[in-house]
């Protein structure tokens, strides 16, 4: 009877140990919203088109490409998480040619994110795979590679393909 009441407290036992050892933390698969979001953001996207309010600006977007990447960290789940950018963009550009950027309230309001030089975003998937990006530019005169431009400020709306 001993041997029976002692296998049954150590069995007891490690089973608590097993179950609270599975609580907390994003576990290995995760339920963050911001693990699946990152998911969906991460890799290359070539442009589609690019306006500045309502203007359209593609042409100096040649070849164009936004790599958005990270790993998420659970401690941290908002970020950061780093962008790079290629090919033409216009002198100044709204876009510098890489930093980093953050989920912003995303569990009161998903889709937003905030540039490391405090430059919002918005965005949205669409179903069929398209990434939109509204893009907020008070202050921005980075440095381009393509033609000069006299306008980069004001608000953008970028839509990007997969790759």
């Amino acid at each position: 009877m001993k041997f029976l009441t002692r296998t049954l407290s150590l069995v007891t036992v490690a089973s608590l140990a097993l179950f609270f050892a599975n609580c907390g933390g994003d576990g290995g698969g995760g339920s963050a919203k911001e693990k699946t979001q990152l998911k969906k953001l991460s890799g290359t996207w070539e442009i589609v088109s690019a306006d500045l309010d309502g203007d359209d600006r593609t042409a100096d977007f040649t070849n164009f490409k936004l790599t958005i990447g990270g790993t998420y960290n659970s401690d941290t789940p908002e970020g950061p998480y780093s962008f790079s950018v290629s090919g033409s963009r216009p002198d100044p550009s709204p876009w510098p040619a890489s930093g980093t950027w953050t989920f912003a309230n995303i569990s009161g309001n998903e889709g937003n994110l905030l540039r490391d030089d405090d430059v919002p975003m918005h965005y949205k998937i669409t179903s069929n795979g398209q990434l939109t990006l509204e893009v907020e530019c008070a202050a921005c005169d980075y440095p381009g590679s393509g033609a000069r431009t006299f306008e980069v400020n004001g608000p953008w709306t970028f839509v990007l393909d997969p790759q």
